[in-house]
């Protein structure tokens, strides 16, 4: 009986780690698979074009996120595609998806999200993409300064800290590679790529994006694990 007690004790405590640790390999396989996938509509795009390494004819400033992504879907495998929540499948999609690390906002609560936003396409797996057009490659906008902890920066009068930059970029992709099922973080099963004018992709760390690059270098994601809601200990 003391040996199986042991033996209870010591399955107790490493199988909730052996189960993250597969489900993490589990999401790094689908990740590659799903970037593979957007990378193979994105190469037969330039081929039907003939602008090898040019994607704005694709992701084209003056067409509406609608517009855009109906064209991406034709290379895509029979995908549904989602212009509200509100049919049977494209329902599923209307969830929040965690930054890779908690922001918090002037109160310390953690609350950085994104989402699977309309208009969107379901592909056969059900890995979910969707695509957010700009109607220009340039725009200069006001961020706010963040610590390294991820708390945002307080002037003496304690207003939050800004700062004005350029954002060179045309428009978005976010992908979920398995849809409305959890963890739903950036950086896990979901990722944010920012599309270029010279095809150069690029994102944020909050979004996943070096996540992202280690799954893709055979690696397994990650990410932090948190609610959004809590809030900073002091």
């Amino acid at each position: 009986m003391i040996t199986l007690g042991i033996i209870g004790v010591v399955a107790a405590l490493t199988l909730p780690t052996l189960i993250s640790d597969y489900r993490n390999k589990v999401l790094a396989v689908q990740t590659r698979k799903t970037y593979s996938i957007i990378n193979q509509a994105l190469q037969r795009y330039q081929a039907d074009s003939g602008n090898i390494g040019v994607l704005t004819g694709l992701f084209d400033v003056t067409k509406s996120s609608e517009e855009v992504l109906k064209n991406f879907s034709k290379y895509f495998s029979s995908p549904t595609i989602c212009t509200d929540y509100n049919s049977n499948i494209c329902k599923n999609y209307k969830y929040r998806i965690k930054y890779n690390y908690p922001m918090y906002n002037k109160d310390n609560i953690a609350s950085g999200e994104g989402r699977i936003s309309v208009p969107f396409m379901v592909l056969n797996d059900g890995t979910a993409i969707s695509v957010h057009q700009y109607d220009s490659c340039f725009r200069k906008l006001t961020g706010i300064a963040y610590n390294p902890d991820g708390t945002p920066q307080k002037n003496p009068d304690g207003s939050l800290v800004t700062y004005e930059y350029t954002q060179s970029i045309c428009a978005y992709v976010d992908f979920d590679v398995n849809g409305s099922a959890k963890p739903n973080t950036y950086g896990a099963d979901a990722y944010r790529i920012y599309i270029r004018e010279n095809l150069d992709f690029t994102s944020g760390e909050f979004l996943g994006w070096n996540s992202l690059q280690g799954i893709l270098q055979g690696g397994n994601p990650v990410y932090s694990k948190y609610e959004l809601g809590d809030k900073k200990e002091d």
